[in-house]
């Protein structure tokens, strides 16, 4: 009897991956289990249902770099035990989420001589080479190098070449490269708090698969994640991912102003952000007022509205004009023909949407995962996009011979890059 229950959770654990998202503001552990065959609840091999998520305030963490490992670390300890509490499963290993101020993206092109009668997975691994093949900084460490489409005798928008004739090959790549030293602090906040990183996912390519159409991707679309330290935008056109930037504002300088303009603490600004926040005057009314004076030993008082608005309202505005900038600048605007997904906790504020649209001058829908079981408020959480997005991208390793759509797996732009980077792209 004790072996069969031994062999039973071995069998479950094979089926379970977990997603470690270390943010600025929260640390979240979402456990996931793949569904490898049809069950008596309807699901679909390769469908995804969430378990359990665990949480805690990050700690020695800014803009996504780590400022003290051992309270890092106890942050991520506590959020893993949470997990595990909720879902009565031992977790020893994660995907691990890596974003932050440091994180870069640049793209290269790359091309070859084809020598063999037609392209096969050799030529196409030949011609990645070729393209990462640039000058990167010793101290970078490139994360993901990601075809964006191939070439084939200037026959230009080829997704797959091999089985092809040709004679010369090219392709142009994106590679997303962070500061080697703040990845290796991140690696060893995990290993402190008894992790083992099975691999390090940035974050945005992640939460692209968990809230993202392909329709909206080949159509062309920007994603743009608003997080506790740092928004992070990343465009996809054609299906493919082609330029990410990370801007150094987030909702940390929101509930910052707020504890400024109103002189009270950080911890009662967060409170009445989430609570009353709101980007845009033309939503408040003349009547609108918020308490404040929470916190022991202060007075309790009436304000309007207004005055918390006011203080909001720039700060959004300064960041996505700095948005609109990084896209004007790089010609991507015009091919956003699907518009703009917000994710992440700091959308949630009130007016993000509406003022998203008004500066960018493109259609704007919130993003967040959906049909991912009935767990601890994941659906329809946008918080919660780049968690799940990481157990979709540790459940590709799985199931590699199936294929996912609205929350099933291998539709994704991760498992594309796996696919290319490991010859089984079909």
């Amino acid at each position: 009897m004790q072996f069969g229950f031994i062999r039973e959770v071995a069998l479950k654990q094979e089926k379970l991956v977990v997603g470690l998202d270390v943010g600025s503001t929260r640390v979240r552990a979402v456990v996931g289990e793949i569904n490898s065959s049809y069950n008596g609840n309807g699901d679909a091999p390769g469908s995804i249902k969430i378990l359990g998520v665990g949480t805690s305030s990050s700690r020695g963490i800014r803009k996504g770099v780590v400022t003290n490992i051992e309270s890092t670390a106890a942050s991520i300890r506590e959020a893993v035990q949470e997990a595990e509490k909720l879902t009565g499963i031992q977790i020893n290993a994660v995907h691990l989420g890596i974003t932050g101020s440091h994180i870069n993206c640049i793209s290269s092109h790359g091309v070859i001589a084809v020598k063999e009668k037609e392209i096969g997975q050799k030529e196409i691994d030949s011609v990645i080479d070729s393209a990462r093949a640039v000058a990167i900084p010793f101290d970078r460490e490139i994360l993901h190098v990601i075809p964006e489409g191939f070439t084939v005798n200037g026959q230009e928008g080829i997704t797959d070449p091999r089985g092809m004739g040709g004679v010369r090959l090219e392709t142009n790549v994106q590679i997303v490269s962070g500061d080697a030293t703040s990845i290796q602090n991140m690696l060893r906040s995990c290993e402190k708090a008894g992790l083992e990183v099975i691999e390090s996912v940035y974050q945005p390519l992640a939460s692209a698969d968990a809230i993202l159409t392909e329709d909206e991707k080949e159509l062309g679309v920007a994603m743009i994640d608003i997080g506790g330290g740092t928004t992070e935008v990343s465009c996809f056109r054609e299906g493919s991912f082609c330029h990410s930037a990370v801007i150094a504002i987030g909702g940390n300088n929101f509930t910052n102003d707020v504890a400024i303009g109103l002189r009270i603490s950080t911890r009662e600004a967060e409170y009445i952000k989430k609570k009353y926040g709101c980007t845009l005057l033309t939503l408040t009314k003349d009547d609108d007022e918020v308490e404040i004076g929470y916190d022991e030993g202060s007075t309790s008082r009436k304000i309007p509205r207004r005055y918390l608005v006011e203080i909001l309202q720039p700060r959004a505005e300064e960041l996505f004009s700095l948005i609109k900038e990084e896209m004007a600048g790089k010609g991507l605007q015009r091919s956003l023909n699907a518009g703009v997904v917000l994710t992440g906790g700091g959308v949630l504020m009130e007016g993000m949407d509406v003022m998203v649209e008004n500066i960018l001058e493109l259609p704007v829908r919130t993003g967040y995962p959906v049909n991912y079981g009935v767990d601890a408020g994941i659906n329809g959480n946008p918080c919660y996009s780049t968690g799940v997005g990481l157990v979709l991208y540790g459940a590709e390793e799985f199931l590699p011979d199936l294929s996912h759509d609205n929350g099933h797996i291998f539709n994704g732009t991760m498992a594309k890059i796996k696919d290319w980077m490991s010859g089984k792209f079909k």
